[in-house]
């Protein structure tokens, strides 16, 4: 299987070497962004990088960017920035079944198998009802609801002949409400522990968060993790098997 890059459709072109700026007008970031992924059509992935990395350092972010730079870290056997970018680029658009295929391609070069605990049906369930959308999009939903709602209720106040239909429609209303706030706060309950990516070729995760504690395993490069908590340059993870354990900060990215 070969990784694929998204084809744009961007009617900016710009020729020329490549600078890194450090503020990039708002109006050159399409120009840029198709000026690099030439730069990834010719074979020239160091410089890709440098491209996608100006755009996300100059505050811009969506599912395709991060597509593209995973693609470039992949094409540079840099496996775990890889994860990491595929990752991202899942979170912003779960729906996108080519991030799926080749976040999957990606992690067959995984040297950890770490087997998951079984889910009950509840969570399964739960977690397929969540990642239907990101969280920005649950909680858009419940707004719009919440709004509507709102305007509906003073519509009946003011329109007499709305009065007659109003119960049933805040009913159905404030069902479709009261269902998209739990949905969206048991989606912030998901994310707001943040998953992250080793990022170094292996790692010693240890008991606890100083050089001097024990290593209780080791780990490798784009393994998935959960940050259970932070403290003096250290996080502590947690796999999905259970085990746990101390990192330096700067062995991860976190998705």
């Amino acid at each position: 299987m070969q990784i694929r890059i998204l084809t744009l459709t961007l009617l900016i072109s710009l020729s020329g070497i490549f600078t890194v700026h450090a503020e990039i007008p708002e109006a050159e970031i399409p120009s840029l962004f198709r000026q690099t992924n030439s730069l990834y059509a010719q074979g020239k992935y160091a410089e890709a990088v440098e491209g996608y990395n100006a755009i996300l350092q100059a505050g811009w972010e969506s599912g395709p960017l991060y597509y593209n730079l995973a693609n470039t870290y992949f094409k540079l056997n840099n496996l775990g920035r890889a994860i990491l970018n595929y990752r991202k680029a899942w979170n912003l658009s779960p729906g996108d079944p080519e991030i799926s295929k080749n976040l999957e391609y990606a992690r067959e070069g995984l040297r950890d198998d770490i087997a998951a605990l079984p889910l009950s049906v509840w969570a399964r369930a739960r977690r397929a009802v969540i990642l239907q959308f990101p969280l920005g999009i649950w909680i858009g939903i419940s707004a719009a609801l919440y709004f509507l709602t709102i305007a509906w209720l003073i519509a009946a106040l003011l329109i007499r002949p709305l009065r007659k239909k109003s119960p049933l429609i805040l009913k159905w209303l404030g069902g479709c409400l009261a269902i998209s706030v739990v949905i969206s706060i048991m989606a912030y309950s998901f994310y707001r522990t943040p998953g992250a990516i080793i990022l170094q070729p292996t790692v010693s995760v240890r008991y606890g968060p100083a050089e001097t504690d024990a290593a209780a395993f080791k780990l490798h490069e784009g393994t998935e993790v959960k940050v259970v908590r932070k403290k003096d340059g250290w996080l502590q993870i947690a796999l999905p098997d259970g085990e746990s354990g101390w990192l330096t900060a700067d062995s991860l990215g976190i998705i």
